[in-house]
């Protein structure tokens, strides 16, 4: 048998077998090696990307919460600062009223014990004055008897529902100020019409 020949009958019977086996209903022969090792190597590429996609989505979220961090944190800080400020501003007080005294001069008038309306309370108070004047401040000390019967009669008047209202002690110093200036003649050398400045209780309670 000659070579073609021979290579004519070797493919003859592989065709007979390919279409046996297909008669029969037996499967194809598998996909050879190359083929299965290309299909692995998409397999390894599709896990590759899936795994690079994690880490991507990894990386946005964790570069999202720092960025919400440092957000929070400069919320936090300007909300600090800016309560810092309106405290600030809280603190600043608008004087009104006359100024403060610059040189006072005090001149304590005693501690004083009356009866209230009624006779059923005692108010007692200590009392000093304040002056600008040292030479206003002298006249007052020389006439100490008159003073002292001036605000004992004051305090004479002030009833139990006058006192125990707190928002009147600022009407009763003015009031007790107003008639101390009064003893003062119209015309001094000091050229100063209100000497007494202040009106300060010392103590100020009934009992």
């Amino acid at each position: 048998m000659t070579p073609v020949n021979h290579k004519q009958n070797q493919e003859a019977g592989e065709s007979k077998v390919t279409w046996d086996l297909k008669y029969v209903g037996l499967p194809d022969v598998p996909q050879p090696f190359s083929r299965r090792g290309t299909k692995m190597e998409v397999i390894s590429q599709d896990i590759f990307s899936k795994r690079n996609s994690t880490r991507l989505g990894v990386s946005i979220v964790k570069y999202t919460a720092s960025l919400l961090l440092i957000l929070l944190a400069f919320f936090f800080f300007a909300s600090t600062l800016h309560a810092q400020e309106i405290e600030v501003e809280e603190i600043t007080v608008i004087r009104d009223g006359p100024p403060p005294l610059a040189e006072p001069e005090y001149l304590d008038l005693g501690t004083f014990v009356v009866n209230m309306p009624g006779d059923k309370y005692f108010l007692k108070s200590s009392i000093q004055l304040a002056f600008e004047n040292g030479a206003a401040k002298e006249w007052m000390l020389a006439r100490m008897p008159i003073v002292k019967d001036l605000v004992i009669t004051h305090l004479n008047s002030i009833t139990v529902e006058l006192f125990d209202d707190t928002k009147n002690r600022a009407v009763i110093k003015n009031d007790l100020q107003n008639r101390l200036n009064s003893l003062f003649p119209n015309k001094t050398i000091w050229e100063d019409t209100l000497p007494v400045r202040k009106v300060l209780f010392l103590e100020f309670y009934r009992q």
